[in-house]
């Protein structure tokens, strides 16, 4: 965990914080409560709350929710863009809730996402972008359909998508390192918006996925496995200091 150590005479889940050497305690503190981890990752499942410190330019706080529950069932929607059932936006909605106070929205232009999002945004009085960027994978010829209908077409290659996605994609899909691409272009693109602390970013699972890769270095297919139900929210905080370029993870963890 790097500078942080968790006390050996305290079970994991047990608030923590930083001292700097020979014990002085900073004028404000950082904590977390760790909740677990995923095994073979370096994947904290964690809390943190932040209380301002002098030599912090700036932090800053995202939030990146998956959207509820869609018609038509579990299916391999990418680029394909089912509404959202009354219980998924009834559960988007309470998810978006429990993130607090935002100061911003950004969105895949995705209706499962963008069409909660606009609401969202125009409920709490914040402005809501669309950008493709945060769009979900695009699944090639397998778009629309079922694990079962993509078995019977096409077993072997399912197969193998399922073992390594970074290897064998599906058919026509989107090439993997576009996609990681275009994850990194529009997270650097949250990473300058001015005057902001908090956002909310309405997105997909695969996506989720794939930001978790990129930003622990790791690779996609290490991630894979990653569970991403319906409406969780990973959060990510950042901080920027003085003659630091990019900002610097300090935090990421499923809330």
């Amino acid at each position: 965990m790097g500078a942080w150590e968790q006390s050996q005479d305290k079970p994991s889940g047990t608030l923590i914080s930083r001292t700097p050497a020979g014990g002085v305690k900073p004028k404000s503190s950082l904590k977390i409560k760790v909740l677990g981890a995923i095994p073979q990752t370096s994947f904290i499942l964690c809390y943190i709350s932040i209380h301002k410190e002098e030599d912090l330019n700036r932090y800053l706080l995202i939030d990146f929710l998956r959207h509820g529950e869609v018609s038509g069932g579990p299916r391999f929607n990418g680029k394909s863009d089912p509404p959202l059932t009354p219980a998924g936006w009834q559960a988007m909605e309470r998810a978006a809730a429990k993130t607090g106070r935002i100061d911003g929205i950004v969105t895949s232009p995705l209706s499962r996402c963008a069409t909660l999002a606009h609401e969202w945004g125009r409920q709490n009085l914040v402005s809501v972008l669309e950008d493709p960027g945060w769009s979900e994978y695009d699944f090639g010829r397998w778009e629309g359909r079922t694990s079962d209908e993509i078995m019977a077409m096409d077993p072997q290659g399912l197969a193998a998508f399922w073992q390594d996605p970074l290897l064998h994609p599906p058919p026509g899909g989107e090439p993997m390192d576009c996609f990681r691409q275009r994850i990194a272009n529009s997270l650097h693109a949250l990473w300058i918006q001015p005057s902001v602390a908090h956002l909310l970013v309405m997105t997909h699972a695969g996506v989720i996925r794939q930001l978790a890769a990129l930003v622990l270095e790791r690779s996609f297919t290490d991630m894979w496995t990653l569970d991403i139900p319906l409406c969780a929210c990973l959060r990510s905080v950042w901080i920027q200091t003085p003659g630091s370029s990019p900002p610097r993870l300090l935090y990421l963890g499923m809330t």
